[in-house]
């Protein structure tokens, strides 16, 4: 009697293991799925980020060969500026695929360059604030406002008007 009741109660584990494996089997295949759906639409996303890049640093390049030529820019500031907007598209890429910082994006994009990060830094530090205070915050929304200020037209600001004094 004692035998039956433990050979019940193996089969009895024995069952809750196979239907314990099932559901564990069934979960992964699921995760699977859902992991497969997630690398699509983070390839595609990436696919977007590197056409939006693209046209960005094609836009940020005319701007700055137009500034060069009408002489609003220095041949050593657009030999740098040129250079950040020739890796535009590299840099924002490193820093969305890779989750890496401007700074080390930048870096990795001096390999073999002449051009060192200290110029670049230097570059920059001599920029009005709506290019260095984006800039510095070290981030690609930072780096992609601080591109854009720095081809955007400045505006002449109006001597501010004095206001007769009433008597």
């Amino acid at each position: 009697m004692i035998e039956f009741g433990v050979i019940g109660f193996l089969i009895l584990v024995l069952v809750f293991f196979v239907t314990k494996s099932q559901g564990v089997q069934r979960e992964l295949k699921q995760a699977q799925s859902s992991l497969k759906t997630i690398q699509s639409q983070n390839k595609q996303s990436l696919d977007i980020v590197i056409m939006t890049a693209t046209q960005l640093q094609r836009m940020f390049q005319g701007q700055l060969a137009a500034k060069h030529k009408h002489g609003l820019i220095s041949q050593a500031d657009y030999d740098i500026a040129s250079f950040v907007f020739e890796n535009f598209q590299y840099i924002v890429v490193q820093c969305c695929q890779n989750n890496e910082t401007v700074e080390v994006a930048v870096k990795k994009a001096l390999k073999g360059q002449i051009l060192t990060i200290e110029e670049i830094s230097q570059f920059v530090a001599r920029q009005p604030p709506e290019v260095k205070v984006p800039w510095c915050k070290n981030t690609i929304d930072g780096f992609v406002a601080a591109c854009r200020n720095l081809v955007a037209e400045q505006k002449k600001q109006a001597a501010p008007t004095e206001q007769p004094a009433s008597q």
